[in-house]
């Protein structure tokens, strides 16, 4: 269950943590010490670290330092795992661990990686370190089946390694940039321990880890890059929104990871702050056709599209800082449709009547004796909107038990497909590889398309989009797809809305304007 801090209760868990942190700064113990770091690591306290400090706070906090592990929050945007190419904000690539890429053939890339790359234990980065890493990939994490099942790794030289798709991809190499590269022989070798051990490449290496609460990392000197002007990260648990404000305004902490609608206001309204958002992207209610069946039935789906007020959600819970929806994709790109679901509670209840399910004594709709009503999995960030859907639904029969959840806790639920209804942030985005995101949504069989929605035309159109290399034909096959997933409520849209967008005090310079929530070594604090 989720737990909402206070104001009180906020400060008093600060208070706490800073207090901790106080009594354990030179110790080494394994339980909070993820990595291991000796004492002489964890205690570094020159003046430049004193002043070069970056303090933040974010719903999205790690519980595990392994790359392969669904629960792995953030340790990319930390500067502390690494993939090969990093995606840009505006949905291009920039090389990172790799320094070039190819296409030699439809089914062939080859890329060139950095020189002089060590993880922190010493070990070279290589090309048979990065196969082994994605082949780690391939086997525990959940969410490579989609973006690289399949495809093999050669190595050409130390610093060449090729890979070898099913199928031709025009967009392989976006899906690298979900794959952090570690040390997986020292991953065999620790077994679970690598989950606060782990072996990296980043510019930031841990030094005191509570999993879900507390990360504490400081500058590798021996980083390959850009060496870091920040010289310690310091993140923390902030599960309330309201808290993190206070905190920001207290000075506190630097940075707040996760701004919610309600504190945007504030934060746009105080010189002392830069708010920086992503592009919008669309946010949707989950359905679990798998597994509930009364999601099997279309008039039902449709029905509760139908009874969503739109405006709603946008002018009252989004305060405005949010889009009418046109489909998957956000309104103005090119692959993106032109007109989205309707909004009509009179057409939704006909539809619930024409399905079966008549208005019982207390509202709620019944068929063969079962109630229309749901649970809602919802977490803090969803929680206004998950309020005004269980009122909007509760107008046409439907009876929605909202459930809440830790950020967190909520990816492994999703996977395991253990919920009904959803308002989980997996949201359709500007892409560069268009066929690997309606995949991922809609492709029958794929880990991440959580509802189990499956259609056997829907299938073919996106394996013939994602092996399309002609971009006039990438965005027709694209409209394709769209135009019958909306037909068919796979995915019920809400609205279109840039979310999770960080604030950072005026103190904090270097940020990058197209990684705008990921801390880079660029990144400085001015006195």
């Amino acid at each position: 269950m989720l737990i909402y801090l206070k104001k009180t209760s906020w400060f008093t868990f600060v208070l706490t943590l800073l207090i901790a942190l106080s009594a354990c700064s030179t110790a080494t113990n394994s339980a909070s010490s993820g990595t291991g770091a000796n004492n002489a690591a964890a205690g570094t306290s020159s003046a430049m670290a004193d002043q070069q400090v970056l303090k933040y706070v974010t719903l999205n906090m790690p519980r595990s330092l392994d790359p392969t592990n669904v629960d792995a929050q953030r340790i990319t945007s930390d500067g502390i795992a690494e993939p090969l190419v990093m995606l840009n904000d505006d949905a291009t690539l920039r090389p990172w661990l790799a320094k070039s890429w190819k296409n030699v053939e439809p089914t062939l890339w080859e890329m060139e990686l950095q020189p002089n790359v060590k993880f922190w234990s010493g070990a070279v980065m290589d090309a048979a370190a990065v196969k082994a890493a994605l082949e780690r990939h391939q086997k525990l994490n959940k969410r490579a089946s989609s973006q690289i099942g399949g495809v093999e790794f050669i190595v050409k030289d130390a610093l060449h390694i090729q890979f070898k798709t099913p199928k031709p991809d025009p967009a392989f190499i976006f899906k690298l940039t979900g794959f952090a590269i570690h040390n997986a022989a020292e991953a065999d070798r620790l077994g679970d321990k690598f989950n606060k051990e782990a072996d990296l490449t980043g510019f930031m290496k841990p030094t005191q880890f509570i999993p879900g609460e507390l990360l504490i990392a400081e500058a590798v000197p021996t980083y390959w890059g850009t060496k870091p002007k920040l010289q310690r990260v310091e993140a923390r648990l902030g599960s309330d929104g309201q808290g993190r404000l206070l905190a920001m305004k207290s000075g506190d902490t630097d940075a707040d990871m996760n701004v919610e609608v309600e504190q945007r206001i504030a934060y746009e309204k105080d010189k002392k702050f830069n708010v920086l958002y992503p592009p919008g992207s669309t946010r949707n209610l989950w359905l679990n056709i798998k597994k509930v069946p009364a999601f099997q039935d279309p008039k039902v789906r449709l029905a509760i599209s139908l009874a969503l007020d739109r405006k709603e959600l946008i002018d009252g819970v989004s305060r405005g800082f949010a889009e009418p929806v046109t489909g998957h994709f956000p309104k103005g790109l090119p692959y993106a449709l032109d007109k989205g679901p309707e909004s009509d509670r009179a057409k939704a209840a006909q539809l619930l009547e024409e399905a079966g399910w008549k208005a019982g004594a207390d509202g709620v709709r019944t068929k063969d004796g079962q109630k229309l009503q749901f649970k809602l999995l919802t977490y803090s960030f969803f929680q206004p909107t998950a309020v005004a859907l269980q009122s909007q639904l509760k107008a046409v029969g439907v009876n929605i038990e909202i459930a809440p959840v830790e950020t967190t806790a909520s990816n492994q639920l999703m996977l395991d497909g253990n919920f009904e209804m959803a308002t989980y942030c997996s949201c359709g985005s500007v892409t560069g590889d268009i066929g690997g995101q309606l995949k991922s949504y809609y492709r029958s069989g794929i880990v991440s398309n959580y509802g189990g929605y499956s259609n056997p035309e829907v299938d073919k159109l996106i394996d013939q989009l994602s092996a399309e290399f002609d971009t006039n034909k990438q965005n027709e096959l694209a409209n394709q797809v769209q135009k019958i997933v909306l037909d068919e409520t796979a995915i019920v849209y809400m609205y279109n809305s840039a979310s999770w967008g960080s604030a950072y005090n005026n103190k904090v310079k270097g940020i990058d304007e197209n990684l705008r929530t990921k801390i880079v070594p660029e990144m400085y604090i001015s006195k």
